[in-house]
């Protein structure tokens, strides 16, 4: 058989090249072995054929300040307008939402009858997993220990730290008295991990006891996470926050709570920073005036286009016998009606004629407070108000109120909401009310850190719809120095909480149906 020149030298051609091509797999094999081996031992790549390029998550900031990615989907940029959730909205497509990886920090929180929120967070290794409450009116954490036999406890996920690699006892006593109940227990300390970021070594307390409030259907979440300032926690404990901060787990101390309203609708706490998606225009930030809750002053509440500041009016009096046209009316320059107006005229026109002469006599120029106490002050634009910083020079104020998510309602002095229940029509002792005129109610608007915050209907007013009752959020306290501004107020703002600066920013929220 002939074989052609050509035809060998093809031949040729083509051993040559696998040849080559088995010579550069080897060499790549190599490469390989060597830049492995290498890797751990050389920060340095160069003059070995490539360069290592590290890649790293990125977030955007806004002045210095963490703020959550935006996402790409188009339902995410048609979120940016206001959509407001009626309480009986409902979801059917919840595992859709729970699917989706949640940014670093954030924390999806289920709204239970627009009462409470809670989340989920593991602790031990392997992992235990907990719903807690995220509480910014306490500062400890706890969660029912597998020792606790209480109705409550057995009804709820139980932490059994035999079963916890990264246990480690502390064995000191735990108990705190809430407002509507009891926990104790003992302390401990294991590995806590919530919203993708993991705590080591993070002190809490094993309950062995638990009243009746906690147990189901009122109370479905497990255990309770505080964040309020580390002054405030039982027993000298370090709080998961302040932790963060100091393993410097967090870019920023902050945290930020977006609260859903709508039976099991799903809220956000973003742990580390905030999420510009979530508010409109811009945070009127107020500073804390004792770090121990998120305490700010409060200068009044106003209803509707009432000139009247109710917490001035209710102060030491008949409340009964306090006209509700007086509240409500628009203007306070109407001549006296009755021997009440006339009264309150005559102690106007006295205080402004001792004012006057305490001016004139030591030529003081300050503020007309009893002004301020009377009109609400008008916000003009500024982002960022330069307060009078709390010391302990500073006057004490008056009144104050702290911010606090784990409280439903509003709390306040007797007198005051005595006079609110009697504005709205609700009843003073159960709160209960009609849900025929919700139409004709206006907004209150309060007054914080010189800021005033509107109240509406809709969050100061529960409506069951199966019940088809309705009932008041203004709840009297008769035990607290302060206002507590519960879930009520908190789900029409944006909060933002800053452990560093020791400040609360608050905008109106931007809650999209569908933000997850």
């Amino acid at each position: 058989m002939r074989i052609s020149g050509g035809r060998c030298a093809g031949a040729a051609a083509v051993v040559a090249r696998c040849a080559a091509l088995l010579f550069l797999v080897a060499q790549c094999v190599a490469s390989s072995d060597s830049s492995t081996s290498g890797a751990s031992t050389s920060g340095s790549a160069r003059g070995k054929g490539y360069v290592s390029i590290p890649l790293q998550r990125s977030f955007n900031r806004n002045n210095n300040i963490l703020v959550a990615r935006r996402r790409a989907r188009t339902r995410i940029e048609k979120s940016k307008e206001m959509m407001q959730l009626m309480p009986d909205v409902d979801f059917d497509d919840e595992g859709d939402r729970h699917g989706v990886e949640p940014d670093f920090g954030q924390v999806r929180l289920t709204d239970a009858t627009d009462t409470y929120y809670y989340g989920v967070i593991s602790v031990g290794s392997p992992s235990q997993n907990f719903t807690v409450t995220f509480d910014t009116g306490s500062a400890n954490m706890w969660i029912p220990g597998v020792r606790c036999t209480s109705k409550a406890c057995l009804q709820h996920n139980r932490y059994d730290h035999d079963l916890s690699s990264t246990y480690q006892p502390l064995n000191g006593p735990f108990a705190i008295q809430y407002g509507t109940g009891e926990v104790r227990g003992f302390t401990s300390q294991d590995t806590v991990r919530v919203g993708g970021i993991t705590i080591k070594d993070q002190p809490f307390a094993e309950t062995t006891s638990e009243d009746e409030v906690f147990e189901l259907p009122d109370t479905e979440f497990d255990g309770l996470f505080g964040l309020a300032f580390k002054s405030l926690a039982s027993g000298g404990l370090v709080p998961p926050m302040a932790k963060m901060i100091e393993e410097k787990l967090v870019d920023e101390p902050v945290f930020a709570f977006a609260l859903s309203q709508g039976h099991r609708s799903f809220g956000e706490l973003l742990l580390g920073g905030y999420n510009e998606l979530h508010y409109r225009g811009d945070l009127r930030w107020m500073r804390v005036t004792r770090a121990k809750y998120w305490q700010v002053t409060m200068e009044g509440i106003w209803y509707g286009e009432g000139k009247f500041n109710l917490l001035s009016l209710s102060k030491d009096r008949d409340i009964a016998s306090i006209p509700l046209d007086v509240v409500t009316a628009s203007s306070v320059d109407a001549p006296p009606r009755d021997s009440w107006h006339k009264k309150q005229a005559d102690e106007a026109d006295e205080r402004a004629l001792r004012k006057a002469r305490r001016k004139s006599k030591e030529g003081d120029d300050e503020l007309d407070l009893e002004q301020k106490r009377t009109h609400p002050p008008v916000d003009k634009s500024p982002k960022l108000k330069k307060l009078v910083p709390s010391g302990s020079d500073a006057a004490a104020p008056e009144t104050s109120a702290i911010m606090d998510t784990g409280t439903s309602f509003l709390l306040g002095d007797p007198n005051s909401i005595k006079l609110i229940s009697r504005i709205i029509g609700a009843d003073f002792r159960t709160g209960d009310m009609s849900c025929a005129h919700l139409g004709d109610l206006k907004s209150f608007w309060i007054s914080l850190g010189g800021y005033k915050f509107e109240i509406a209907p809709e969050h100061y007013v529960y409506r069951d719809a199966e019940k088809r009752t309705c009932s008041s959020a203004w709840v009297p306290s008769y035990d607290s120095p302060f206002w507590v501004l519960g879930d009520s107020f908190l789900r029409a703002y944006y909060a933002v909480f800053d452990m560093r600066d020791k400040k609360v920013g608050l905008a109106p929220i931007n809650m999209p149906l569908r933000h997850f």
